[in-house]
This record gives C-alpha cells, structure tokens and sequence, in this order.
C-alpha cells in the first residue's frame, strides 16, 4: 500500500462489486416522512403512552452537559434520557442523510482494509462522521488542523502553501497530535493501517497534512503503513445523483460543519493547539444531534 494521493474527477462508472442500491434503499428506523403513531414501538420500551411523558420527565436541555457528547455519554444515559432524545428529533430525514452518507464510506473502508484500520478525520469536516464510526465499534478520532496555508494568494490565485514552518511550532503540534494517539511509534506498533481522511475539493489540504506530520520533528511518513484518503471522492468512488446531493448539502456546502466536533484550528495557530482544544465546547444542538444519531445505530444493530 503506497500513500501517494491520486484523487480522481466524480465518477458514475460501476463495476468495482459494490452494492449501493443497499444504501439507496436504506430507511430510516423512525420513517423519513413518518407522524408519530401511537400503537408503533419506537425501540424497546418506547410506545405511545410513553411518547409525553419522556418529554416531562427528562427535559431535552437537561441531557446534554457542557463538554460532554459522543459514544461516551450516550453509554452514560438513563433510559428516560434516550427516550427524551427520541421524542425531541428535530429532523428525522438528517439523520438518515447523515448515516447514509456513513454508511458507504464505511462500506469501502472495510473492502480496502479488511484487517482492520485506524482512521484519522483531518479538521472540522470529517468529525461528525468520525464520532459516528467510532461509535458503530471503529478505532476513529479527529485531528485538529484547518487552513494549513500561509494566508497569502499566489499568482493563479490559490493559497501557497507555507513551506517553512518554525521548528517549535511543529513540536507544539506534535505534542497535540501524540496526546490524540497519533505518532509513528503507535501507528507502527498498530499493526493495522491508519488512514488520514478530508473532504477535499483540490486534495490540497491532506497534500499539505501529509507534509507537515513527514517533518523530521513528526516522522509520519511513507515508511509507514498510512494512507492519505478523500472522502467524497476515494471513499466513495461510484456515487449516485441522490449521494451527489448528499455530499453537496452536508460537505460541499459546509452544512456538515453545523455539527462540527473540532475548532478550526489555523496554521498560525499551531502554538496553542492543546489550550484551544482543551477550551472547546461544541454547541448543545451538536451534542444532542450525536447522541440520536448514535441511539439510531444502537437500536437498528
């Protein structure tokens, strides 16, 4: 496996053995248009008569708490919490978007590494996705890295990538990144690949990660056993019209990074990653939006 990175113009050209009318088909567990039906079961225990008293007993405000979101805190809820959740989806139809979208990346990633893998989301678009893999089992975590350019446009108009870098700000990122889990040591001592993924319009910004985490002060680089990925573009090769919609509504338009996991992190301010990462608090509806979307994933298993 090379990490050399060759992103390819969208294609609708099948024939790689992968089933996408399984996700076209997918339906969400609630219904995308449905009204709530008093005689349904919305999960185990979750039934018309107890549809208005989960609203009472646990308000919606009370279940997340600053800081607090993801895998971890959903294990934590009380069953009145979950059906709070249920009972207080905003919309139903951005839930399955979201997990459709997820869905088939993690499909591909389990064809192109079927012994397992580590994956890497590069800044604030891939985090939400990153929280949902991690809670469907998957070794996932977001990098936080944004804008890793010098600011200053070059003759054909792009942003110049700022080759210099002061040495102790790439040891200050360092620190940041080892804290995450992230070094050569671990990923040569994985045994598994780790695969560094974006959404990418140009592939520059995993061009420009790649680079950086290669500086001697870092040592990830091709020796060994990383991959540096695109997710709408290496992930999911063979998108359909309704996917194309997808990705431009949650990645191309930034809608994605409404529920964004990580704070956009400048190049210039690498310096103070870890005071800002520990600051970070993502919004309450953020918080709120993983926790129904992992309690889809947990009651469909």
């Amino acid at each position: 496996m090379g990490n050399k990175i060759d992103f390819n113009p969208y294609t609708y050209t099948s024939g790689n053995g992968f089933n996408y009318n399984q996700f076209n088909n997918m339906s969400s567990p609630y219904g995308m248009n449905s009204i709530y039906d008093g005689n349904r079961s919305y999960g185990n225990s979750f039934t018309g008569d107890t549809f208005e008293a989960a609203k009472t007993v646990e308000p919606e405000g009370k279940i997340v708490k600053t800081g607090t979101y993801g895998i971890e805190k959903y294990n934590k809820l009380t069953e009145s919490e979950k059906l709070s959740l249920r009972a207080n989806i905003k919309s139903q139809e951005k839930i399955d978007d979201v997990l459709h979208l997820t869905n088939i990346i993690e499909e591909n990633l389990k064809k192109r590494y079927p012994n397992g893998f580590k994956i890497v989301g590069i800044g604030r678009s891939p985090s939400l996705l990153m929280e949902i893999l991690k809670a469907k089992g998957h070794d996932a975590l977001s990098c936080p890295i944004s804008n890793l350019t010098n600011g200053e446009y070059d003759i054909a108009g792009k942003y110049s990538y700022l080759k210099q870098l002061d040495r102790q700000d790439v040891i200050t990122y360092k620190e940041a990144i080892e804290s995450l889990g992230i070094s050569a040591d671990k990923i040569k001592a994985s045994g598994k690949p780790t695969v560094f993924v974006d959404y990418t319009r140009t592939g520059n910004s995993l061009r420009y990660f790649q680079d950086l985490i290669a500086r001697p002060e870092i040592g990830i680089d091709k020796k060994l056993p990383i991959e540096f990925l695109s997710l709408n573009k290496d992930l999911m090769p063979n998108k359909t019209m309704s996917d194309i919609n997808l990705i431009n509504k949650y990645w191309e338009n930034l809608g994605i990074k409404e529920y964004s996991f990580m704070p956009k992190l400048n190049i210039s301010e690498l310096g103070k990653t870890k005071e800002i990462l520990k600051k970070f608090v993502p919004n309450d509806d953020a918080c709120k939006f993983i926790l129904q979307v992992i309690d889809v994933i947990r009651r469909i298993k």
